[in-house]
């Protein structure tokens, strides 16, 4: 069986046996058994090339005939692509979310991460990583775990706190004296 074929194989499978549907250039390897080396990333390219596979973002990438569900892919590559890093939705996207601004980000996630800032544009949205220095013991009480996205969030205090942090417009937020 050629390599195109064991790989559309293989991630059908696991998406049948409940995978999200978007893996690593990592995943990949391993499904194969092989490393994840320069040839390997050959071999990527020329399965993105034939069809086989579908580059979502450097590294990750999904089946090209069965893809993963729209709803919530883009949290499930933003925890790929950040995968090393804190990372939790906050600034705008937590702030629409969460009812506090009327403007709904429409396939634009807002990330703050302890990794590097960065905006990545994908068909399932455009996700932006707004470094932060902080201390994760700092955050504690500022963001909460979503099972429905399996990410962090902010709360209400802690998305306005690094809305004004990073310099955002705050024209938006309506009430924000007593937050901080």
């Amino acid at each position: 069986m050629s390599v195109f074929k064991k790989l559309n194989k293989l991630t059908i499978q696991a998406i049948s046996n409940g995978h999200c549907g978007i893996f690593t250039a990592v995943d990949l390897a391993m499904m194969l058994n092989r490393e994840d080396n320069k040839a390997f990333r050959t071999v990527l390219a020329k399965s993105v090339s034939n069809d086989t596979l579908k580059r979502i973002s450097k590294s990750i990438y999904a089946n090209a005939h069965l893809p993963p569900n729209p709803k919530g892919a883009i949290y499930k590559i933003a925890k790929r692509l950040r995968w090393k890093s804190f990372n939790y939705v906050s600034l705008e996207s937590q702030l629409s979310y969460l009812g506090v601004i009327s403007q709904i980000p429409m396939s634009y996630l807002s990330v703050m991460t302890t990794g590097r800032s960065g905006t990545f544009t994908t068909d399932y949205g455009t996700i932006e990583f707004t470094h932060t220095n902080r201390e994760i013991s700092s955050l504690e009480d500022g963001v909460y775990f979503d099972d429905e996205i399996s990410m962090f969030r902010a709360n209400e205090k802690r998305a306005i706190a690094d809305l004004k942090r990073v310099g955002r417009n705050m024209d938006m937020v309506e009430e924000v004296d007593n937050v901080g």
